[in-house]
């Protein structure tokens, strides 16, 4: 994450970055959101057609302000350059706001929470036999690079063999594979990670180890941007939109896995 962050500084203080507030988005007729590949947020269809809860919350969004939506797909690890860069206007893609990300991108309301757990083989855990115990050389977790689960990795397990991954499904083949021994994940991963048979994945504690919210980020200084985001988010609240959102994508019939992204990130190579 630091390593991101670091980069991304040095790009913006580069002044390569323009982004589009909402008159010039307007003026374009086009809204352009970064997405990445993240059941049920983001599934991406092996056509390369997208759907799930963000592309459904984003044509609404686009649509309610009189624009068509774009598309404009990155490795997670690379949404806030594309909106830094100015190739995209927001990103939507179960993206959390997190005070690392705040120091670069502005946020709109929240729309949703996801609760982050690590799951691991039965073996893990009898080896372990505590969640402290985990902090072993000998326990490979797994993590999406750029994203929560690497924050969550490194913080509470960093004593243990850490690797980072571009996306959940990338994750998912590797604990099929057994390559790595447990991954942090959210549902539908869990539930995912739970009906691969060979290995019994299991999560070893009760509670969350953290708790977060997702909401649309944008570049600084995009104020009638955000103005215009916070407004709809809270009238489709109001509406009961969101609740209805989430219990039609957060459901059996679309934990589904997504095509993996086209690009993998280069620093999220895992050793092993």
């Amino acid at each position: 994450m630091t390593r991101i962050l670091v980069f991304l500084a040095a790009f913006v203080m580069s002044g390569v970055a323009s982004a589009a507030d909402l008159d010039e988005i307007k003026a374009r007729g086009t809204l352009r959101v970064a997405v990445a590949p993240l059941s049920p947020f983001v599934i991406k269809a092996p056509d390369g057609a997208f759907s799930g809860f963000e592309i459904e919350s984003t044509s609404a969004l686009a649509e309610s302000l009189g624009l068509t939506v774009e598309y404009v797909e990155r490795p997670f690890c690379e949404l806030a350059e594309a909106v830094l860069s100015g190739k995209a206007d927001v990103i939507a893609s179960g993206f959390s706001n997190m005070p690392t990300r705040r120091r670069l991108l502005d946020f709109s309301l929240p729309y949703h929470d996801t609760e982050y757990f690590v799951s691991v083989t039965r073996d893990a855990v009898k080896e372990a036999r505590t969640l402290r115990g985990l902090n072993r050389k000998d326990i490979s977790i797994a993590y999406q690079h750029g994203g929560v689960s690497g924050m969550v990795a490194h913080g509470e397990f960093p004593g243990a063999d850490l690797k980072g991954y571009s996306s959940f499904i990338e994750i998912l083949d590797a604990m099929e594979r057994g390559a790595v021994d447990g991954a942090v994940l959210f549902d539908p991963y869990l539930d995912m990670a739970r009906s691969i048979p060979e290995h019994k994945f299991r999560v070893p504690h009760k509670f969350a180890l953290t708790r977060t919210i997702e909401a649309f980020a944008m570049a600084k200084e995009q104020d009638e941007l955000r103005e215009a985001l916070n407004a709809w988010v809270i009238s489709q609240d109001l509406a009961g939109y969101w609740d209805a959102l989430e219990k039609k994508w957060f459901s059996d019939e679309y934990a589904i896995e997504s095509a993996p992204p086209d690009h993998a990130c280069a620093v999220a190579v895992p050793a092993g």
